[in-house]
């Protein structure tokens, strides 16, 4: 079974190879009468960057995301890690859904942060306030949240208004947990 990255890796390259071929046609529907056919075919090229350029974003996060996991994640090799958007070491009750779909109810995020340490000890370099650093997270969270929300709202492309919807739904997941966060050891979540 191939890995996903190898199939994003295929995928950019046909949709790279789709987009060549669209552009060559559209050199050659140049005269009036193929006005219609050269409308659809351009909708076609112009789907064909866009999904090139995502699968290109995809590869990169990827690679980013292994980094990440070799540098601050486990001993185990990055490549025997499932990267998973939101919250990937929380464990979901059956039928809940998928992690993506919706915020956590509260006493899911409850559960999860109920092992949590009372206190919690920063690094010598940092601002030793754990609040303020979540009360500023929460700030960028909410400052994002408002710009997705407006450009899932404006994006003429379907594919990129859906995805920009669940990139919003991941947002508000993060936002949920930094606020359960900011209760629990700064006591009054975003002030």
């Amino acid at each position: 079974m191939e890995g996903m990255i190898t199939t994003v890796e295929k995928l950019k390259r046909l949709e790279e190879t789709a987009e060549k071929e669209y552009r060559k046609l559209l050199k050659k529907l140049k005269d009036p009468e193929y006005a219609d056919l050269r409308a659809l075919i351009l909708r076609m090229a112009i789907d064909a960057a866009f999904h090139r350029h995502l699968m290109e974003a995809l590869e990169k996060a990827y690679h980013d995301s292994v980094r990440l996991v070799e540098e601050y994640g486990t001993d185990e090799g990055a490549e025997e890690v499932a990267l998973i958007p939101g919250l990937p070491t929380m464990v979901m009750p059956l039928g809940f859904g998928a992690i993506g779909a919706r915020v956590p109810p509260e006493e899911i995020i409850e559960e999860y942060l109920k092992d949590f340490p009372t206190e919690v000890v920063l690094p010598e370099d940092g601002d030793g306030r754990i609040g303020e650093l979540l009360r500023d997270y929460i700030e960028l969270e909410e400052d994002m949240l408002k710009l997705y929300d407006r450009l899932s709202r404006r994006a003429f492309h379907p594919v990129v208004r859906e995805l920009l919807r669940e990139i919003k739904r991941n947002e508000e997941q993060h936002e949920a947990i930094l606020k359960k966060l900011s209760e629990k050891y700064y006591h009054s979540a975003g002030a």
